[in-house]
């Protein structure tokens, strides 16, 4: 069996931090839920100048969330689809990407094919 869905992450920034702070929001939308799947704050990785500096946090944060939390899951990216978008000067939001996890079902269940 095969589930498909998409994830995105989003960037805010965290006011009221002596430093640079941002929140990262990664999401995993399927055909069943939408799971937040890491929410924190976190220093920047480099200075942020403008939108490109925000989406790029936004990309680098939610491809390590796929590559290692949704991995241990067996989610895997199958593409990258342009969607970063500006949240109003304070938020961007990463790429889309479409993820798809194969596996079993259980013994007995509906989809079970024997």
């Amino acid at each position: 069996m095969v589930e498909f869905g998409r994830v995105q992450g989003v960037v805010e920034v965290v006011r009221g931090a002596p430093d640079w702070v941002l929140r990262i929001t990664v999401s995993l939308e399927t055909r069943e839920s939408v799971t937040r799947v890491r929410s924190e704050e976190l220093p920047v990785v480099r200075p942020i100048t403008g939108d490109e500096d925000l989406a790029w946090h936004a990309d680098q944060w939610t491809q390590e969330t796929i590559g290692i939390d949704l991995a241990l899951s067996g989610w895997e990216v199958l593409g990258r689809a342009d969607g970063a978008t500006p949240g109003g000067g304070l938020s961007m939001s990463s790429a889309i990407y479409p993820v798809r996890r194969l596996f079993l079902p259980a013994p007995g269940t509906e989809k079970d094919a024997g």
